[in-house]
């Protein structure tokens, strides 16, 4: 169980004098002065002291420093909004802009070193008090300004970015500098031991206003030495919507030795599923030597060209490379190319595309002029994707058609049927048959595989007909699995749940 305190630094330093540091602490407007000198350099403080969860109390405060170099995440910590804000809080940096000779200048809001988790909270580039952030994050190495302390960024470093929002990193008035919300630094260590396996989560997010690529890990293939490094362990972008992004969504680069005879790498798991892309240039994916990508149930509409820096990023919407990397289920409409290239959506070096499964359909969203991306009633998108669901960003996705209930089980035999209703919100039914006694255990999992609930644990049933009820309220929307394991039988189904 943490330890709450939500009234300030005095108190942290009186528990840190009688060794009993909190492990949560929240910070609010009216602690945020007085207490931390309204500077969120000073809450980072009490991370190595034990704090390893920080909660924003506010809403739509500016979470924000008086330094001119950015925050750094130099020890694992969790930072949330608190439960019920109307408004997301903010993190934007004063920023005096980059300085040739000065590598210190804050060009970001956060350097990342560490393990970090961000949930609900904005990070806002041009915000009204900064001079403007050409990045949001940069993963990478640190020195620590005055006294030149190396911080190395961790190996396997675990970045997470649930219900956030980014918008608007760009330059500072010099269009070839562009802008980028998480950017990986090129290491100055030509070794790169200890720049390997990163696990990046973005869930839930909007990406908007990007000068250059929104997410862009590309600098181990390029600056990467002779030996490559495998940057990514993990990758997955889920439910996530990407708006007036001047270059590509994601651009990243597997290890500089990938699919060369000898390589010693193994590329890890990327996993980009129901994504929206509106108002952006042409280019939402560039996989770069990657054997293990999986793109699929992706609207990208009502596209623009690419900046006037990136005129050369107007030719495809996706390429992905090498076997083991597949592309499905993906819609295109109205999107404008400035290049001729064929294909628009293509894989090469062994990679797969579904062509059954590429549409060109209009998404008829609400308001697309006003940024409401709602699939009404009668879109095109509803069941057209992988899972059944919807192609797209399911937060959109707010008008399935009602689900018809399955047949009725089958009575001698084993039987897991489809949940009831599905999607659904938040609770459903899930029935199973079983024609003998057996040891009985069904489990609900998560998109990664995590257990997220057992809801019958390895209980004794007799032969015969059940319902079980789940209720979903505690989760956030998203695809989840059913798996049920009696005697000798297993079987395994999918279902959505959507808020």
């Amino acid at each position: 169980m943490k330890k709450i305190v939500s009234f300030g630094l005095m108190l942290v330093l009186a528990m840190h004098a009688f060794g009993q540091i909190p492990s949560l602490i929240e910070v609010t407007a009216e602690n945020f002065g007085p207490y931390f000198q309204s500077d969120f350099k000073n809450v980072l403080l009490y991370v190595p002291q034990g704090v390893d969860t920080i909660v924003l109390g506010s809403s739509g405060f500016n979470y924000s420093t008086e330094d001119t170099v950015p925050m750094v995440i130099e020890h694992p910590v969790v930072i949330m909004a608190a439960a019920g804000l109307e408004e997301k809080p903010v993190f934007t940096h004063p920023n005096t802009g980059f300085v040739s000779g000065e590598p210190n200048a804050a060009m970001e809001i956060f350097r990342i070193c560490n393990d970090v988790e961000f949930h609900g909270v904005r990070f806002v580039g041009n915000h009204e008090s900064s001079n403007g952030c050409k990045y949001g994050c940069r993963y990478g190495d640190w020195i620590e300004p005055g006294t030149e302390r190396p911080v190395k960024a961790k190996t396997g470093a675990r970045i997470v970015f649930d219900n956030c929002e980014m918008e608007g990193f760009h330059s500072l008035g010099d269009d070839s500098q562009q802008g980028n919300f998480l950017y990986y630094l090129r290491p100055d260590d030509t070794s790169l031991d200890h720049l390997r396996n990163t696990r990046v989560f973005f869930n839930n997010c909007i990406i908007k206003d990007i000068g250059d690529e929104a997410i862009r890990i590309a600098e181990n293939e390029k600056y990467g030495g002779t030996n490559g490094v495998n940057a990514l362990d993990t990758l997955v972008v889920t439910n996530c919507t990407f708006e007036d992004i001047d270059a590509e969504c994601l651009r990243f680069y597997a290890d500089k030795d990938t699919g060369q005879e000898g390589s010693t790498y193994v590329d890890g798991y990327v996993l980009v599923d129901h994504v929206t892309v509106v108002n952006c240039s042409p280019r939402f994916i560039y996989a770069k030597n990657y054997r293990a990508v999986t793109v699929r149930n992706i609207l990208i509409a009502h596209g623009r060209s690419p900046s006037a820096s990136r005129g050369d990023r107007g030719d495809y919407n996706i390429q992905i490379q090498l076997s083991g990397s597949t592309v499905s289920h993906i819609d295109t409409f109205d999107v404008y190319f400035t290049m001729d290239y064929d294909p628009r959506i293509g894989a090469t070096k062994g990679g797969y595309v579904d062509e059954s499964t590429i549409y060109g359909y209009d998404p008829m969203f609400e308001d697309y002029e006003n940024g409401n991306y709602t699939l009404a009633e009668g879109s095109p998108m509803y069941y057209l994707s992988s899972d059944a669901t919807a192609i797209g960003d399911l937060r959109w996705a707010t008008h399935m058609p009602v689900a018809i209930e399955d047949e009725e089980i089958v009575t001698g035999q084993f039987e897991l049927m489809q949940n009831y209703p599905n999607p659904f919100n938040p609770a459903t039914v899930i029935k199973f048959a079983l024609p003998k006694t057996a040891v009985t255990t069904l489990t609900i999992y998560n998109m990664l595989g995590q257990e997220v609930v057992n809801l019958v644990n390895n209980q004794n049933y007799t032969a015969g007909q059940y319902e079980v009820n789940f209720d979903a309220s505690h989760l956030t929307s998203g695809v989840y699995f059913y798996r049920l394991e009696s005697g000798d039988f297993n079987a395994t189904k999918k279902m959505i749940f959507l808020k």
